[in-house]
């Protein structure tokens, strides 16, 4: 009795389990940016006062089934280099008078949101978010 019960659990996990599809295979290009680095920029001047920097934030998001994690609406490509452009936006609209991210901060993230007043439904988001120092670069006159 209990391997025919045994026998049961298994065929309905399979059978349950090709049910689920798999996540879509990824070919997308993250971005596409004047400038970049993970070091230190040598003889760099900006300035954080005076407007020049602040502190700023932006993100990119396409949303995703909750359950099979198939690929459901919004933009999918370029999401670095929409978060980034988001970012920049954002201080600039701030009043900062900047065109370049330093101290740059880019995480992926799942975020949720709940929406629905009688019943509720809740989506999941795959974003990029992208934080830093908005600044204006000190051009030198030599």
């Amino acid at each position: 009795m209990k391997v025919k019960k045994f026998s049961c659990l298994v065929l309905g996990l399979t059978v349950l389990s090709g049910c689920a599809q798999m996540p879509p295979d990824t070919d997308e290009r993250l971005g596409q940016f004047t400038a970049a680095s993970s070091f230190n920029v040598r003889n760099l001047e900006y300035q954080k006062s005076n407007k020049t920097s602040s502190f700023t934030k932006g993100k990119s998001c396409f949303q995703v089934n909750l359950y099979s994690l198939a690929y459901v609406s919004g933009p999918k490509d370029n999401l670095l280099q929409r978060a980034m452009d988001d970012a920049i936006r954002n201080g600039q609209d701030q009043g900062i008078d900047g065109d370049l991210l330093v101290n740059a901060r880019i995480e992926r993230k799942t975020e949720y949101e709940t929406s629905g007043k009688i019943f509720s439904v809740k989506k999941r988001f795959e974003c990029v978010v992208v934080e830093g120092d908005l600044v204006k670069i000190q051009v030198s006159n030599s």
